[in-house]
């Protein structure tokens, strides 16, 4: 693949926050109650206020076991063990190199689970000492981590407002949501003004999978495996109907969304089905979407995946341009050290430029970067 020459454009990859990233960074009036690191007899835990105690086994600290085939439980773990590349940016740049990577966007870590704490101030408090710590991680290599700043949705929506133009002030190129907020759509009015700050500025939108419920919290009604499906996949089906049948796409057309780590080998069906209902009842469905669902998708989103073959199968009926990889490092069902021959597995088969398109074309070019 002589296209690929130049590295892959990874659109999901995660950091591991530093043990002292909010202890230190937090407005004093929360520190207290800031998101820590607490080491116990049988491994380190994720405090966060509100959440039940979050086993470290579940981020990046695995990450070498997993590539040794060795996972045994989430519990056992020690954050300090964490591989550097996880928060250190001379070290990701390397790991990248070790994976032919040339650019990846970048998530949270344990900051995907925070938005769903409960005191939305706590929330404002924690997403600003976030998004000022990755600021200052990818300003390290601007054109090889595109940071995704964390913007907070309860509260006054002056709060997401403030965020958006800062984060964008500090380098950031996106700015991530939840995927669902508790019993609200985001087609509400409330968020226009959000969307329309988004929109103004180019900030492409981003919704990751695991931000709609605390996911232990979930493990204890739904168990592991069927927890795993509903925020990997269903909520992020949820949430592109959401935007979709909210009108959110028609209102604001210059407005881009990425559905991220959601896999895509589903939403060529889901397209279809919201095609037929659109079909039978536009007419009188409120809010009115003019054109049917897949229109939009087709215009303005696109959606990432580490390992789909069925995806890949069936890119003919999302657009191809609308598809892109990523190796989701450093967590344990990324593709990382050996993003090369999933990459390899995955695409067998498949013409080579559209190979390019959807292990670097896309990215690149959502992203601002070099084709």
């Amino acid at each position: 693949m002589a296209n690929l020459d130049n590295g892959y454009v990874s659109a999901d990859g995660h950091i591991v926050e530093p043990g002292d990233l909010w202890t230190i960074r937090m407005d004093r009036q929360f520190r207290d109650r800031a998101p820590r690191v607490e080491s116990r007899a049988n491994g380190d835990y994720y405090l966060i206020d509100g959440f039940a105690p979050i086993p470290v086994g579940l981020e990046g600290v695995a990450i070498d076991d997993k590539i040794n085939s060795t996972i045994k439980s989430a519990e056992g773990y020690r954050h300090a063990n964490t591989r550097r590349g996880a928060w250190e940016p001379s070290a990701r740049l390397a790991d990248q190199d070790t994976d032919h990577v040339r650019a990846e966007v970048i998530y949270p870590g344990l900051g995907l689970f925070i938005s769903s704490a409960p005191d939305a101030g706590y929330v404002r408090a924690c997403l600003r000492a976030y998004n000022e710590w990755l600021g200052e991680f990818c300003a390290a290599a601007p054109q090889r981590l595109l940071g995704a700043a964390l913007v907070p949705v309860r509260g006054p929506i002056e709060w997401a407002i403030e965020e958006v133009e800062r984060t964008a002030k500090l380098g950031l190129r996106s700015i991530m949501i939840p995927t669902e907020v508790a019993d609200r759509s985001y087609g509400e009015p409330e968020y226009a003004r959000l969307w329309e700050t988004a929109q103004d500025l180019g900030m492409i939108v981003t919704l990751h999978v695991g931000t709609d419920e605390p996911f232990m919290r979930k493990v204890g009604r739904l168990g592991m495996g069927k927890s795993y499906v509903d925020s990997k996949v269903c909520s992020m089906q949820r949430a592109m109907a959401d935007l979709i049948w909210g009108a959110v796409p028609q209102r604001y057309p210059n407005l881009r969304f990425v559905l991220v780590e959601g896999g895509i080998g589903w939403i060529a069906s889901l397209l279809r089905t919201m095609d037929h209902w659109w079909e039978d009842h536009h007419h009188w469905m409120e809010p009115k979407v003019v054109e049917p669902p897949s229109f939009y998708f087709k215009r303005q989103f696109w959606a990432t995946f580490e390992d789909d073959r069925a995806g890949v199968l069936t890119r003919e009926l999302m657009g191809v341009d609308r598809l892109m990889w990523g190796s989701d490092y450093p967590h344990t069902e990324g593709t990382f050290p050996h993003s090369r021959e999933q990459v390899a597995k995955d695409f067998a088969g498949i013409p080579e430029a559209e190979v390019y398109q959807m292990v670097a074309g896309n990215a690149a070019r959502l992203y601002g970067l070099n084709v």
